[in-house]
């Protein structure tokens, strides 16, 4: 039977359905590509810059992810600890997968090169991850697989491959990419150093908060303040009390800033600059758009031209 003759045979519905999905797919393609298109125009146009020297501004920069001091962030799926995570759980439908949970990490982390330390702040970021692990279960909560979590590199790819084929009788999939510490890091963001504005909003709320603190110890502060002993802080007597909290609000910042200087990576809110940061290196992550461009420009030139087929075919 040719496909003339099984067009034919469509009800009116599922003639306009197929036209329809066909121009949405050429749609989405052209969408795909322009958007890939412009990612690898990005990446190949925007030099390599360092921490130290980089710019304030849209930037790109490569190092090591690695883990803040403070509580550790641990993929929720594995139980690993790691700089970063995404994870999604499936059920399997009727004939499909659907969604029921999935999330990802917006914790802070560092990327660190030969000259210094950037705190990437993840939320709004494409992330490409070459750590990402797909296996199945019949639990929504694949808890039997934490006990695992300490098995070498290949075990994971091994599982990786398995999991996608071993489907029969499992009801959930589980997907987890993460970002793993002293991962090679490669990040294009907004860029930006705290300045002398930023050092001055950090040393007024210092200073508010030394203030508040000082309020609360009303005693204290008539016993140290209060110079003419009528039991309350006047104004002349309130500017004292200012001062010396902006001047113990000076000594804490130094302190907590040290002899570095903080800069951070971020979203740029613009989507003509996105925020990619990818454990992969430059070459691959290219090299990967550029896939993704070819199976687009496919799905556009198949899309466009079943549709232009299939609306000509109504018009004879």
């Amino acid at each position: 039977m040719s496909l003339t003759h099984q067009i034919t045979l469509l009800s009116n519905w599922e003639f306009w359905a197929l036209t329809i999905g066909s121009a949405i797919t050429a749609l989405v393609g052209l969408y795909l590509v322009v958007r890939y298109l412009r990612r690898v125009r990005t990446i190949e146009d925007i030099p390599t810059a360092k921490v130290r020297s980089a710019h304030q501004g849209y930037v790109e920069l490569v190092g090591m992810a690695i883990k803040m001091e403070g509580e550790p962030i641990l993929a929720p799926l594995t139980g690993r600890e790691c700089c970063w995570f995404r994870y999604k759980i499936e059920r399997r439908g009727d004939k499909h997968w659907h969604t029921i949970e999935k999330g990802n990490s917006e914790h802070l982390f560092l990327l660190q090169d030969d000259t210094g330390e950037c705190i990437i702040d993840p939320d709004g970021a494409d992330v490409t991850s070459k750590h990402t692990i797909v296996w199945h279960g019949n639990s929504s909560t694949p808890s039997s697989y934490t006990s695992t979590t300490t098995a070498p590199g290949k075990f994971w790819q091994l599982a990786r491959i398995l999991g996608q084929h071993t489907t029969i009788g499992s009801r959930y999939r589980y997907t987890e990419s993460r970002i793993q510490h002293q991962d090679p890091l490669y990040a294009i963001g907004l860029f930006r150093s705290m300045d002398e504005m930023d050092h001055i909003q950090q040393r007024k709320e210092i200073t508010r908060e030394l203030l508040r603190d000082w309020k609360q110890d009303q005693a204290g502060l008539l016993l140290e303040f209060d110079r003419n002993r009528d039991g309350r802080i006047d104004a002349a007597e309130w500017e004292q009390v200012r001062h010396k909290a902006a001047k113990q609000a000076q000594t804490e910042q130094q302190q907590l800033m040290g002899e570095n200087q903080l800069h951070t990576l971020s979203a740029t809110g613009s989507r003509h600059q996105p925020f990619l940061l990818s454990s992969l290196p430059e070459f691959n992550l290219v090299r990967r758009y550029r896939l993704f461009i070819s199976l687009a420009t496919t799905a556009f030139f198949v899309g466009g031209i079943l549709f232009v087929w299939l609306l000509s075919f109504k018009l004879v």
